[in-house]
């Protein structure tokens, strides 16, 4: 990783849950054994040291594995393991200085300990000494450090060697797991796209073969506005996020094809500001929710109906709202429109799974004389 991203990675490792639920295990399990085993009662300090040195260890350890200076997940071994070594090493001396710094035994031990909890008995001490108050403390500030926090350190050094690559390579291993997914559901919703392609093209040509006998001339302009429509699915289709000007601009062709058909008996309305058309959102979603009112609603009505296409945005949320007039839909018709598979709604609700929105993001109802299709997509505010 290049430096940016090994300290967003370190920044993950403080948000993630695992990582205090582990220090709050830890510093519970050695303050608890602390007390059964009767040591001297802690301070304040004694007993928050642990959670403190297990969440820095856990958090800092990764970081010299994952510092490759390119664009790999993990350093080389070689490389990997100087700056683990030269990064623990800096580590482990900062912690023996500070507890040096206490001029204190090393942890579990308090002021009111023992002679053997102080380093072992005096007798190896001249008899003179052992009589000299303090002489035996004196000795001992003399050393740099007590020899417990020496193999306290080395401990720590190996250990955080050990468990920073673990750590490093679980991580990898994860993100590499995260962007399969993300490939496998890009590549899933390239296909379902690639499905809506001919599934318009064939709804907007089977309208033309009742044109072509009665209308020669309108079929003649409805070839040419269906290849605008074709060439627009093409750029529009292939995309995982286009703005929404572009969708806009999909409706409308297919729009003036269904004019052409159903002449006087469609009567649009829309309230789309143009203000919103620079947002990203996934290809082909306000689309389909059109097609379907126009398909199950405005046709099959003897003298017509109305399209209302409302876009509007609330905070973070896109709120798309297709109504029609024209027969209401049958319970089965009904059932087929909203959760038919393949193509549709029914294509429309597998892509939003994908996106991971809610079921509820894509409804369908019945309100008086009007059919209403309700869309919800998350975009940035």
């Amino acid at each position: 990783m290049l430096a940016s991203a090994v300290l967003q990675a370190t920044w993950q490792r403080t948000r993630r849950p695992r990582t205090w639920g582990a220090a709050l295990l830890f510093g519970l399990v050695w303050n608890g054994t602390r007390a059964l085993m009767g040591w001297p009662e802690p301070g304040p300090a004694d007993i928050l040291t642990p959670f403190l040195w297990v969440a820095l260890f856990l958090v800092l350890a990764p970081l010299p594995w994952q510092w490759s200076g390119t664009d790999a997940p993990l350093a080389s071994l070689w490389r990997g393991g100087a700056q683990a070594m030269v990064w623990m090493a800096a580590l482990t001396l900062g912690m023996l200085l500070l507890f040096g710094a206490m001029e204190g035994p090393p942890p579990g031990r308090g002021p009111g300990a023992g002679p053997m909890e102080r380093g072992g008995p005096h007798h190896s001490l001249p008899p003179h000494r052992e009589e000299i108050p303090g002489a035996h403390r004196s000795e001992m500030r003399r050393m740099p450090l007590h020899p417990r926090w020496w193999a306290f350190g080395v401990a720590h050094l190996c250990f955080g060697l050990l468990l920073g690559w673990i750590l490093a390579d679980r991580e990898r291993a994860e993100c590499q797991e995260a962007a399969s997914r993300r490939a496998a559901d890009e590549a899933q919703a390239r296909v379902l796209q690639g499905q809506m392609n001919p599934h318009v093209l064939f709804n907007a040509i089977s309208g033309l073969t009742e044109l072509v006998r009665e209308d020669p001339d309108a079929a003649e302009a409805a070839l040419v506005n269906l290849s605008d429509l074709l060439r627009a699915l093409l750029v529009h289709g292939s995309r995982l996020r286009a703005p929404l000007g572009e969708e806009r601009r999909l409706v409308g062709l297919h729009l003036a094809l269904e004019r052409l058909r159903l002449g006087r008996r469609l009567r649009e309305s829309w309230d789309w500001p143009e203000s919103l058309d620079a947002l990203e959102v996934p290809p082909l979603m306000i689309q389909p929710l059109v097609e379907n009112a126009l398909k199950h609603g405005v046709s099959l009505a003897v003298g017509g109906g109305e399209l209302r296409v409302e876009v509007r945005q609330d905070g973070e949320t896109l709120l798309v709202r297709v109504a029609n007039t024209g027969p209401a839909p049958g319970k089965e018709q009904a059932q087929e429109q909203a959760e038919g598979p393949g193509l549709g709604l029914g294509n429309l609700r597998e892509r939003l799974a994908l996106l991971g929105a809610p079921k509820d993001a894509l409804s369908l109802r019945r309100e008086g004389l009007w059919t209403v299709a309700e869309l919800r997509l998350a975009v940035k505010a």
